[in-house]
């Protein structure tokens, strides 16, 4: 699933105030993750709109989280900012794209997006932000360097029992997939 740039962002800047104690203010975030200052506040005071963030103006104001971070889940965030887009949905305000309801296609893609937010649903702000802020990204190699390198190096992020990414600790199934491997799950959603 691919998520709009503002939710992106949106989900950046409340990982990185749950982390922090106190305010933090937009451009400290927007240089953080080296992203751009303006359209961060725009997404600010959206999250501030849907009561997630926080901000105080004045010279010892900034933002923060305006809930406990663990009771804020990723999928409550991506479900309110995505605005409970499906795949396969036409872009707001565009006609229909001809795909009809009843496909099998559209089916297997709306399962496969309940399963992705379900999995979301069960994870916190304050479990990703547990572990504190990782390095500030280094700056793109230009010297050739390996990409597998740079993907190996991110996935040691990762927690070591694998608690956060584990499909079975969403009732995923486990294996290669096979032709009849949707009917095996859940139905919950």
């Amino acid at each position: 699933m691919r998520f709009k740039l503002q939710t992106d962002y949106a989900l950046r800047a409340m990982v990185y105030m749950a982390s922090k104690d106190g305010n933090c203010t937009t451009d400290e975030i927007a240089s953080y993750f080296e992203i751009s200052s303006a359209h961060l506040g725009r997404v600010i005071r959206r999250l501030q709109s849907h009561g997630y963030v926080k901000a105080i103006r004045g010279r010892r104001g900034g933002v923060h989280i305006d809930r406990d971070p663990s009771t804020i889940t990723l999928g409550e965030v991506v479900e309110t900012l995505e605005e409970g887009a499906q795949p396969l949905d036409p872009p707001h305000g565009e006609p229909g794209n001809g795909v009809d309801q009843n496909l099998r296609l559209k089916a297997v893609l709306r399962r496969a997006h309940g399963l992705f937010l379900n999995y979301l649903n069960k994870v916190t702000l304050a479990e990703l932000a547990a572990e504190g802020l990782p390095p500030k990204p280094a700056p793109a190699a230009t010297d050739g360097s390996n990409a597998a390198d740079s993907e190996q190096s991110r996935s040691s992020d990762l927690p070591a029992d694998g608690s956060v990414g584990n499909p079975a600790s969403v009732g995923l199934p486990q294996g290669n997939p096979s032709e009849t491997d949707y009917n095996r799950l859940p139905r919950s959603f």
